[in-house]
């Protein structure tokens, strides 16, 4: 995935006055390495200098540290990309480790058997950290299900997803199913994320840009994935 912005052209925020960077410089390379967490959160959201890979015009993967509580929820504090040279780390060592560290946080997994022969899953995050990113490590995340044609997607809110993994041509079915429970998850929720249906493929997300009628505009990609399926 395309690391989001440019680094060159961003202005960069006068760190011995900005909070975040403030609270980062106090953490060692020993402390940050476990700490380290992915979050899915808006492309609105994000400051002049992210580190972060995006999902599609209205999402992106963060990286940040986990900084514990704070007023009973669990803190967040990005990592902007001119604020990571004080660990000497490489960008990718960060990248891996946060990844990593996603396994150990527990996840509460539910699914549901459809008539074709699809299984729907429902995962959300049960601890202190959101678990929505966890949609990008898919095949651990399901609990070691083997995806060798990706899955059907939804990321409704920060803490949970819905998949479907793909069978034949008939587990394009499911979409409609997957709108509809995205929008109950996201009732009570005070941030939403998106309705947006999302093929999961090889530890990527690619948006299959499926209107509210059903039908969709997914790329030759996905189209030549679905024509080499059985139809059942």
């Amino acid at each position: 995935m395309p690391l989001f912005g440019n680094r060159k052209n961003l202005p960069k925020p006068l760190c011995d006055e900005h909070g975040p960077c403030k609270a980062l410089a106090a953490i060692s390379v020993f402390e940050v390495r476990p700490r380290l967490r992915l979050l899915v959160t808006p492309v609105r959201a994000l400051g002049p200098d992210p580190m972060a890979r995006q999902i599609d015009d209205e999402l992106s993967l963060v990286l940040c540290v986990d900084a514990g509580k704070k007023g009973g929820k669990t803190e967040a504090l990005l990592i902007a990309e001119h604020s990571a040279d004080q660990w000497s780390v490489s960008r990718a060592e960060l990248w891996e480790r946060a990844f990593a560290n996603l396994a150990g946080e527990p996840l509460n997994r539910q699914s549901f058997n459809a008539s074709n022969g699809d299984v729907l899953h429902t995962v959300n995050g049960t601890g202190a950290w959101p678990g929505a990113a966890q949609a990008l490590r898919l095949e651990n995340a399901l609990g070691g299900v083997e995806l060798p044609h990706g899955a059907l997607v939804t990321l409704p809110t920060n803490n949970a997803f819905c998949a479907t993994p793909i069978r034949s041509s008939s587990s394009l079915n499911a979409i409609r199913f997957m709108i509809d429970l995205s929008k109950q998850l996201q009732t009570n929720d005070p941030a939403p994320l998106t309705s947006s249906i999302f093929w999961y493929r090889d530890g990527r997300l690619e948006n299959l840009n499926v209107g509210d009628n059903g039908m969709m505009r997914p790329s030759a990609r996905f189209r030549d994935m679905m024509d080499g399926l059985p139809a059942a």
